[in-house]
This record gives C-alpha cells, sequence and structure tokens, in this order.
C-alpha cells in the first residue's frame, strides 16, 4: 500500500473509532504517532495515537493530558477513549495498580471547591481531598477552555508525598493548536486532527 492511500486510511479509521462510541488502547497497541502511551512528545512528533483520540473524543477541549515522562516505578497501565471522554491510567510499584487516573471532559463540576495556584499555564486548578487513610485518595481537576482534566489519585500504602510529586511532574499538557500542527505537518493533509463537519473538505 503506498504511503498517500495509508494516511488517507488512517485518517478515516480514527474517525470511525470514535463513531462506535467507544475504544480501547490496549497496553500492548500501537498507532498514530508510533505508540499507544499517550506522550507529550516524542522525537519529532508530539503525540501518540491515544492523545489524537482523545483530542477528538471531546472536541472542544483546548488542552490534552498526556505523560511527560514516566519515573521509575511507574507504567503505563491503559487507556479507553469514548464519545466525550477520554482516560488513561498509570501503575506504580509501591502505590499499586491505577495509582493516578487521568479523565479528560467537556466540563466538570468544581462548586464548593476553591482554586490553588496552577501548576500549568492557562489552566485552572482545584483539589479535592478524599482521605488520608492507609494511603492517599483523592482529585486534582485542571480546568481550561473547553475542556477538564481530572487526576484521580489512589495511592495505597503509608508513602504519599513521593508517588504524589512523582506523578505530578510526569504528567502535562499538550496545546489542541500544537497537535494539530504537529498532525497536519506529519500527515500533509492526508489525516486531520479536526475534520470539517460532515466529512467535507
Amino acid at each position: 500500500m503506498s504511503r498517500r492511500p495509508a494516511l488517507a486510511a488512517l485518517g478515516a479509521a480514527l474517525l470511525a473509532v470514535l463513531a462506535t462510541g467507544c475504544s480501547g488502547v490496549a497496553p500492548g497497541a500501537t498507532g498514530f504517532g508510533g505508540g499507544r502511551s499517550p506522550q507529550c512528545s516524542s522525537r519529532g512528533f508530539a503525540g501518540s495515537n491515544t492523545v489524537v483520540l482523545m483530542a477528538q473524543a471531546v472536541p472542544s477541549a483546548t488542552q490534552l493530558p498526556c505523560i511527560r515522562l514516566l519515573p521509575a516505578g511507574w507504567t503505563f497501565g491503559g487507556a479507553d477513549v469514548a464519545r466525550g471522554v477520554g482516560r488513561f491510567w498509570l501503575n506504580n510499584d509501591r502505590a499499586g495498580l491505577r495509582s493516578v487516573q487521568v479523565s479528560l471532559t467537556a466540563g466538570c463540576d468544581v462548586s464548593g471547591l476553591r482554586p490553588v495556584p496552577s501548576d500549568e499555564e492557562g489552566t485552572d486548578r482545584y483539589e479535592r481531598i478524599q482521605s488520608l487513610q492507609g494511603g492517599y485518595a483523592g482529585e486534582r481537576l485542571y480546568v481550561f477552555p473547553g475542556g477538564c482534566a481530572t487526576y484521580r489519585f489512589r495511592l495505597a500504602g503509608p508513602l504519599r508525598a513521593a508517588p504524589l510529586n512523582e506523578a505530578s511532574l510526569a504528567l502535562g499538557f499538550v496545546s489542541r493548536a500544537a497537535l494539530r500542527a504537529t498532525v497536519n505537518e506529519a500527515y500533509r493533509g492526508h489525516a486531520e486532527l479536526d475534520p470539517p463537519a460532515g466529512g467535507g473538505r
């Protein structure tokens, strides 16, 4: 198959996945961008199949959550993407499986929460502590135009500060504008992050 038809088919396949209403990125899968893990950047290609699918699942989101770099002891667990929501999770050798789950939606409820200084440019940050018994359970919400990213922490064991700080440093965002520009450059118009409504050009 030539490069041109292959890229055209790729763009159609990404849209078809979301048209079904749900999708999954298995731990061993590869695809758009050459990787399953939702990387913020990877040697000349900012994003991965999971980041692109999340962007298409929540088309209003101006920021997309992603992984900057996993510290020792952390692994990518998997991802699920459906129309209106995208999520992925991380495992930790001390804090347990699904220690952190990251969800992207068009909005979230922050009523009753006070904003705290945000460590991510262009976002408002909120914290919700749920439990400090036997570990740490809580949520961190980043609100930005068109979307909300929620980090759900479930850190088992007596060590809380170290895994929490590591996860915070591991996660980040890539802007939709940057991802769109990279997709356009990489695929020269044959696959688009935000295809015109109705499939027209």
